[in-house]
């Protein structure tokens, strides 16, 4: 009886696994999306998500996925169907910006820092090509908060976790803490982190300059309503000094193109498992002969086979113009990683504390019964482990067809509107911008070195945007940029 219980215990615990699920479902996803087949990635996306129904632990990270999968297929309608999605769960996890902890579970992937960012900066590019002058403002005026929430929720999750960890017996927390056992080095390139500041991606401040400089009244003076308090000096102290930058200006006259480039996909988690000395644990003995607890942690995992070099040129006989870097997704991941690391640390240390007490429980069970048994001594054995492997799972989720990188170049546009680009490995391709507009926005894609680059959007802004409301105007006027 005691040998069928704890079978039943062992399926319960791997059957109820979320995030291992979630894993398993989108893999042929995730194959395809690796070899830049964006037509499979989409059907293989489609095809896991037919069980994520309404409510669902992972609608959210679904929603986002097929959001970006879908621009990527340029298939407009469909992202943003999905996108509106993503932001009503977004609203309703957050409350706009306030962090409800009972809608905080283990098993429901509510969104990092970089997925709720790149959302709005998504939905404000969206909303400028269809001149929605409402949602514009509102998406950039979300990404002014993102960052301040982010701070704020990752504390409370690092307090919360390891409030828990302190307060789980037989668990030495501070001891595990300091033994240097466990390095963030080891689990993430730290280098990357110190690229920009913490919970912080330049993308959206760069939009923010852009619109603050090219928006105009139809009488020909600024339009302050869009003054959204970035200046071009802290951009550049973060970025460097870049053409892009150094040429950005309120000039009234200039026409100008903005091209950007998606290259590359970002790091993914990957689950990485050790075992520690229970002596970390506990002071005697340890309980019902386990020598080790196994622990595990996400690990970024880096993903390199991406085209890192583009020229722009413009018309056909202008000069190529190399594209530069806008913003490093890798280092936003990276940073926001390891600022969540010790959540994952202490949330890791309470399973590694649950998985040996099953292992204790199991061996107590079949104790008596081993010494006239082999297979009752192998049962146990296999079971302890499968019991302590299936406990102990580190959350690999995130939104895998994020950019590694956004490129960006400024041109006056060219007199015929004619804009190439082409790749370091010799892809290329034509766009048509026109040559009347002030402002006009050539977004690109490519996911892999040496496949097709992909246009995603091309659009003109002018002096048809507006801004609307007096709680955006207020809440521009008491914000900050950084």
């Amino acid at each position: 009886m005691k040998l069928f219980i704890h079978l039943s215990i062992i399926g319960t615990i791997c059957f109820l696994s979320s995030c291992a699920t979630y894993q398993r479902s989108t893999v042929e996803f995730r194959n395809s999306w690796d070899q830049g087949d964006t037509v499979g990635a989409l059907a293989n996306l489609e095809s896991a998500g037919k069980s994520i129904k309404p409510g669902h632990d992972e609608e959210l990270l679904w929603n986002l996925e097929m959001s970006s999968v879908a621009r990527a297929n340029q298939l407009p309608q469909l992202a943003e169907m999905h996108m509106n999605v993503a932001k009503e769960l977004v609203d309703q996890n957050f409350g706009g910006g306030l962090i409800d902890p009972q809608k905080k579970g283990l098993g429901e992937y509510v969104g990092k820092f970089h997925d709720r960012n790149l959302l709005e900066i998504y939905r404000a590019l969206q909303a400028l090509e269809q001149k929605d002058s409402a949602r514009v403002q509102s998406s950039f005026n979300e990404l002014r908060f993102k960052r301040e929430e982010a701070r704020e929720l990752n504390r409370k999750k690092i307090v919360d976790a390891e409030d828990k960890a302190s307060n789980t017996e037989n668990l030495k927390y501070r001891e595990v803490m300091n033994s240097g056992e466990i390095s963030v080095s080891d689990y993430v390139n730290t280098e990357l982190c110190n690229k920009y500041a913490e919970f912080y991606n330049p993308f959206g401040d760069y939009l923010r300059l852009v619109l603050q400089n090219r928006m105009y009244d139809v009488g020909g003076a600024r339009n302050t309503k869009f003054d959204f308090g970035v200046s071009k000096s802290n951009l550049t102290s973060v970025l460097g000094r870049k053409n892009f930058l150094l040429n950005e200006s309120p000039r009234r006259g200039d026409s100008a193109t903005y091209i950007f480039m998606e290259t590359g996909s970002a790091p993914y988690r990957q689950e990485k498992k050790i075992r520690l000395p229970l002596v970390l644990f506990y002071g005697g003995n340890p309980p019902g002969g386990v020598l080790y607890a196994p622990i595990a942690f996400p690990q970024l995992q880096y993903r390199d086979d991406y085209d890192n070099a583009f020229q722009v040129k413009a018309g056909n006989k202008g000069r190529p113009a190399r594209m530069e870097e806008l913003v490093d997704l890798d280092s936003v991941i990276s940073s926001e990683f390891k600022a969540d690391f010790p959540a994952e640390m202490a949330k890791a240390l309470v399973q590694t504390v649950l998985a040996v007490a099953s292992q204790a429980a199991i061996e107590a069970a079949t104790k008596e019964q081993q010494q006239d048994s082999v297979a009752v001594a192998l049962f146990a054995a296999v079971a302890k482990v499968a019991v302590a492997e299936s406990i102990t799972q580190a959350d690999e989720r995130g939104w895998y067809s994020v950019p590694k990188k956004v490129l960006v170049q400024r041109i006056p546009t060219p007199a015929d509107g004619l804009v190439s680009v082409t790749s370091q490995s010799g892809q290329s391709i034509k766009a048509k911008v026109n040559p009347n507009s002030h402002t006009n926005f050539v977004y690109l894609k490519s996911i892999r070195k040496g496949f097709p680059i992909k246009q995603l959007a091309n659009f003109s802004i002018d002096s048809a945007l507006a801004s609307h409301g007096n709680e955006e105007q207020r809440f521009l006027a008491s914000s900050q940029s950084f």
